[in-house]
């Protein structure tokens, strides 16, 4: 709302001006699929950096001492020491964002948009109009049934993704 508010949106504000008629970001399709990477992206970079500070916290000081004694250069420290030590859960992790490809996050695609119906075309996904027809029609086994779809097809994408980094790199996989 700070950002693309129909009255006092900052971007808002700065497309529009002073001008009577504003643009209001809730009635134009374009834009959105830009605004929920970015929303996206702010949202997860936080939880990304804690995760991948706390690996590259667990590399051993000594590695990075001994390899400062051989001379080696900061990016030749990155490429040998940091990228190979923390490969694991970037792999861990790329398992783990492969099996939600098909989960919807709800809470992006329902409160940002403010279940708006004319963003329905870019901004719906599975979980919104599963929700949107419990409310209206009130048939869970339609909901049941979603569910169940969304858990096998991501367990079935979990366990391709395994299998695929389990061939190449044995160490890395999951299970």
């Amino acid at each position: 709302m700070a950002f693309i508010g129909r009255n006092n949106g900052f971007i808002t504000r700065m497309i529009s001006g002073d001008a009577i008629r504003k643009y209001d970001f809730y009635y134009h399709t374009g834009p959105w699929p830009y605004i929920l990477t970015f929303v996206n992206m702010w949202k997860k970079v936080g939880y990304s950096a804690v995760v991948y500070l706390a690996a590259i916290s667990g590399i051993s000081p000594e590695l990075y001492e001994a390899a400062m004694l051989d001379g080696a250069t900061k990016q030749q420290q990155v490429r040998y020491i940091t990228l190979p030590q923390i490969k694991p859960i970037v792999v861990i992790l790329l398992i783990m964002a492969i099996g939600n490809i098909f989960r919807g996050d709800f809470g992006l695609f329902y409160n940002v948009p403010q279940d708006a119906g004319a963003l329905y075309p870019v901004t719906d996904v599975l979980d919104t109009y599963i929700y949107r027809v419990m409310k209206t029609t009130n048939h869970p086994g339609m909901v049941a049934a979603a569910g169940l779809y969304q858990s096998v097809v991501n367990l079935i994408l979990v366990l391709g993704a395994n299998a695929v980094v389990r061939k190449i790199e044995p160490d890395n996989a999951m299970f």
